[in-house]
C-alpha cells in the first residue's frame, strides 16, 4: 500500500477543524491521506511499495509553519532497489524514489522521526528557509548506494541538531546554493561523511556561504569533514565553511579539500577545478585516522584555496602503511596550535606569501572596489562616524553583487544610526574596533539594522553604549511610565543573517532586540555588563521564528535572554550564562493580543552565579496567552537562585493583583538533565495558574543540591500535570 502525503495548503485544515475539532488532533485515518494539514505526526511504521517509481515518495511543498513529528518511521524498502542502483557511478541511471521530499518550506520543525532504507536519498531539501532536523534518524547499512542521509541545495537557514545518522553514502551532503547550513551534535556513521559538494559539476551553480559544522562524531565513515568539486567542469564559490570541535574515530581521510574530485573518471584532471574556496576552517579535530594522510588539501592549481585555517589537529594513525602525514597543495594555509600529523608540503603548494602580499598591496585600491569592500575610513569621517557610515552603507546597500562595510580597529563615537534595507545583494558589516555611544541618552535606539534580507555582522570589534552614565537613572524595571533609553542592537525585520564574534557592552537598556525577525544566528557573540546594570537583557526576541544563540557568552544585569510574545523555533545551544537574571520566557500575559509562544529549545547551557536559572514566568490576573513545546536540557547550575522556576504569579514591584490566577496556558515543557548547585532551598518550583493548570510537564533527571543554611533543597509544585522519570533530586513534586 503507497501512501503519499503532499501538503500543499491549509485550505482543508479548516474543513477538517469544522468537522472534527476535538483537541485540534486529527487523525490520518478518518481522512483522505491527501488532506492538507499543519502538522503530521507519525507514530506508526510506513512502507513505500517495493517496486520503485517515480523519484519521490513522500513531498512535502510550499508550507509556511510545519512540524512532522512522532516517534514513526518511513521505511523505503530500499534493499529490494539497492542492487539495481548505479547512481554514483553512472549518471543517465534509472532514478529511485527519495524517502522525503522538502520543496519550498520554511518555519518548520522535524523531529524525532525516522527515515530508514530508503531507495535513494533518504532526504532533499530544496529552496528552504528556517527548517530545523532535531532528533531525526536516519537508518541504512554501509553498503547501501547513492543513499545520502540529507541533502541540502539551494536553501538557507537549514538546523540539523542531535541527529544520528548511518547510510551507504554521505550523512549530509551541501549542494551548491546553501546558505547558513548549521550542523550540531550529529553523529555519522557508517557513511561517507559530512560534505560541502560535489561542486561545478553543473552550468549557473549557486554559491555556498555560511555552512557551521560542531560537537560532530565520525565512527567507521570512508570520509571525515570534506569539501570536494569537480575538475576542468563548471565554476562556483563557497566561502565561510567551519569544521569545529569534531570526534574522529576511524575515519579514513578525516579531513579532506578535494578539488580533484573525479569518482568512476568521469571527468578530467587536465584541466584545474573552476570553484572557488575561502575562509574555510577545521579546528579542534581529534582521534584515529583510517588512511595514513590524516590531513589533506589539495586545492585547485587554477584558482587556489585562500584563508585555510587549521587549528589544534590531534590525528593519529596505527596501521601499517607508514606515519600519519598530511598533504597540502594550491593553498593559503594558517596553522595554528597543534597539527598532528605535521604538514608535508609538495610542489604547487608553496605559493610564495611575500609576493602575493606584494602583488595585493599594489591592487589595494582597485581591490577594494572589485571585492565590494566600503572602508568607512575613505567616507572622511568626523567625530562623530554616523554620517560616514551611512554613506558607505548607502553605496554598499545598492551593490548588486554581495558587499562589505568595513570599520576597521580605533576607536570611534557614534551617534544614533539606522541601516535600512532591502539591500541589491547580501551584505555585511563588519567591526574590529570599538563604537562608543553618546553619554548623554537620547530615543530609544542606537544601532539598528532593519529591512534586510542576507546580513552578516562580524568582526572582534565591540558597540560599547557607556551604559554606566545612565543606569542610576533607569527605573524601568520598576516604572512602567519611564523615560526609555537607547537599546544598544536593534534587528528590525531582519531574516537569513549570521551575527558573529561582535561584542555589545554597556548598553543603557536591553543590549539586543530582535523583533519581526526570521532565520537570524547569533554565534559568539558576547554580552558584557555589571550585575548591577538594571533592565538590560542581553537578547530580547519577540515575534521572530529561526532564532539560534549558539556558543555565546553572556553576563548582564537582567535576563541573559528574554523570549517575548510571538516567538517560535527558538535554539540557544552552548550559551554560559553569568551574572545575569537567567534564561527565561516571558514575561507573558502583560499586553492585548500576545501571540503565542512555541518551539523553544535551550540545550547544553552553563548558569553561573544567577539570580534565576532557566524560568518561565506570567503575569497573574492580566491578559490571556499561550506558551507551547519549551525543552530545557543538558543545563549546568552553577550557584544559582531558583534554578528551575515555572512562575505564574510573577508581579515584581507590586506591579498587579494576585486576586486573579494567570490566563496563559502553558503545556508540552520539559526539564531534563539539569545538575549542579542551588544557592535556595527551593531548586524547583513549578507554580502554575489555578485557572488553567499547565499540561504535560516533565522532569528527568534532576539533580541540584543545596548547602545553606536554610535547611534541606526542595521541589514544590502546584497546579501542574507533571511526569517524573529518572532522578528528581530534590523531590517533592
Amino acid at each position: 500500500m503507497a501512501l503519499k502525503v503532499e501538503i500543499l495548503a491549509l485550505a482543508m485544515l479548516l474543513m477538517a477543524l469544522a468537522a472534527h475539532a476535538q483537541n485540534g488532533v486529527f487523525d490520518l485515518t478518518k481522512y483522505n491521506p491527501k488532506a492538507d494539514i499543519a502538522e503530521l505526526q507519525v507514530e506508526g511504521t510506513v512502507k513505500a511499495p517495493a517496486e520503485p517509481k517515480g523519484e519521490s515518495w513522500v513531498t512535502f511543498q510550499q508550507i509556511d509553519g510545519f512540524t512532522l513529528s512522532g516517534k514513526g518511521t518511513f521505511n523505503g524498502q530500499g534493499h529490494i532497489a539497492w542492487g539495481n542502483n548505479n547512481c554514483h557511478q553512472n549518471p543517465a541511471c534509472k532514478k529511485f524514489p527519495i524517502n522525503l521530499r522538502f520543496n519550498f518550506v520554511s518555519n518548520a520543525m522535524i523531529k524525532d522521526v525516522t527515515t530508514e532504507e530508503s531507495k535513494t536519498f533518504h532526504v532533499n531539501v530544496l529552496g528552504c528557509k528556517n527548517i530545523t532536523f532535531q532528533n531525526f534518524k536516519v537508518v541504512a547499512p554501509a553498503e547501501s548506494p547513492n543513499t545520502d542521509g540529507i541533502h541540502i541545495g539551494r536553501s538557507e537557514g537549514v538546523y540539523i541538531v542531535d541527529s544520528p545518522i548511518g547510510t551507504g553514502d554521505d550523512c549530509i551532503s551541501i549542494g551548491d546554493g546553501a546558505k547558513q547550513i548549521h550542523i550540531t551534535g550529529v553523529t555519522c556513521g557508517p557513511g561517507h561523511g559530512i560534505s560541502i559538494g560535489s561542486l561545478g559539476k553543473y552550468d549557473n551553480e549557486e554559491p555556498v556561504i555560511g555552512i557551521f559544522v560542531k560537537n560532530c562524531t565520525l565512527r567507521n565513515t570512508d570520509n571525515g569533514v570534506r569539501i570536494k568539486s569537480w575538475p576542468a567542469m563548471k565554476g562556483g564559490l563557497a566561502s565561510d565553511i567551519h569544521f569545529e570541535d569534531i570526534i574522529i574515530d576511524n575515519v579514513s581521510n578525516p579531513v579532506i579539500v578535494d578539488q580533484e574530485y573525479c569518482p568512476w573518471n568521469q571527468c578530467s584532471l587536465k584541466e584545474p577545478s573552476k570553484v572557488k574556496l575561502s575562509k574555510i576552517s577545521f579546528k579542534n579535530i581529534r582521534g584515529t585516522s583510517n588512511t595514513p594522510v590524516a590531513v589533506k588539501i589539495v586545492c585547485s592549481s587554477g584558482i587556489p584555496c585562500e584563508e585555510v585555517d587549521l587549528a589544534d589537529i590531534n590525528l593519529t594513525y596505527s596501521g601499517n602503511q607508514g606515519p600519519a602525514k598530511s598533504e597540502c597543495k594550491n593553498a593559503k594555509i594558517k596553522v595554528t596550535g597543534t597539527l598532528n600529523p605535521p604538514e608535508k608540503k609538495q610542489g604547487e603548494m608553496a605559493l610564495k606569501v611575500e609576493i602575493l602580499a606584494i602583488a595585493m598591496l599594489l591592487m589595494a585600491l582597485a581591490a577594494d572596489a572589485q571585492n565590494g569592500v566600503f572602508d568607512l575610513t575613505k567616507y572622511n569621517p568626523k567625530a562623530d562616524i554616523a554620517e560616514a557610515l551611512l554613506a558607505a552603507w548607502k553605496e554598499a546597500c545598492a551593490s548588486t553583487t554581495p558587499s562589505k562595510v568595513l570599520i576597521p580597529a580605533g576607536e570611534y563615537l557614534m551617534g544614533p544610526a539606522e541601516l535600512l534595507g532591502p539591500c541589491k545583494a547580501p551584505i555585511e558589516l563588519q567591526v574590529e574596533g570599538t563604537v562608543k555611544a553618546p553619554a548623554e541618552p537620547k530615543g530609544e535606539s542606537w544601532v539598528t539594522f532593519q529591512q534586510i534580507d542576507g546580513f552578516t555582522l562580524s568582526g572582534k570589534g565591540t558597540f560599547n553604549g557607556q551604559g554606566h552614565i545612565a543606569w542610576g537613572n533607569n527605573n524601568c524595571h520598576q516604572n512602567p511610565a519611564c523615560k526609555k533609553f537607547p537599546i544598544n542592537l536593534r534587528f528590525n525585520f531582519v531574516s537569513n543573517a549570521m551575527i558573529k564574534d561582535v561584542t555589545t557592552e554597556e548598553s543603557k537598556t536591553f543590549h539586543v532586540n530582535v523583533l519581526g525577525c526570521k532565520n537570524i544566528t547569533f554565534q559568539n557573540f558576547k554580552v558584557v555588563a555589571p550585575a548591577e546594570s538594571p533592565n538590560t537583557d542581553g537578547i530580547h526576541i519577540g515575534r521572530s521564528e529561526g532564532v539560534y544563540i549558539v556558543d555565546s557568552p553572556i553576563g548582564t544585569g537582567d535576563d541573559c535572554i528574554s523570549i517575548g510574545d510571538g516567538a517560535k523555533q527558538i535554539h540557544i545551544t552552548g550559551v554560559t550564562c553569568g551574572p545575569g537574571h537567567g534564561i527565561s520566557i516571558g514575561s507573558l500575559g502583560k499586553y492585548d493580543n500576545e501571540e503565542p509562544v512555541i518551539g523553544i529549545f535551550v540545550k547544553n547551557c552553563t548558569l553561573r552565579n544567577t539570580d534565576n536559572g532557566v524560568r518561565i514566568k506570567s503575569w497573574p490576573a492580566m491578559k490571556g496567552g499561550l506558551a507551547s513545546d519549551i525543552h530545557f536540557e543538558d543545563i549546568i547550575i552553577d550557584n544559582v537562585s531558583n534554578p528551575v522556576i515555572v512562575d505564574q504569579e510573577y508581579c515584581p514591584w507590586n506591579q498587579c493583583s494576585l486576586k486573579e490566577p494567570s490566563k496563559v496556558k502553558l503545556s508540552k515543557i520539559s526539564f531534563k538533565n539539569i545538575r549542579g548547585t542551588s544557592n535556595t532551598p527551593v531548586a524547583v518550583k513549578i507554580v502554575c495558574s489555578s485557572g488553567i493548570p499547565c499540561e504535560e510537564v516533565d522532569l528527568a533527571d534532576i539533580n541540584l543540591t543545596y548547602s545553606g543554611n536554610q535547611g534541606p533543597a526542595k521541589s514544590e509544585c502546584k497546579n501542574a500535570k507533571i511526569k517524573v522519570t529518572g532522578t528528581l533530586n530534590p523531590p517533592g513534586c
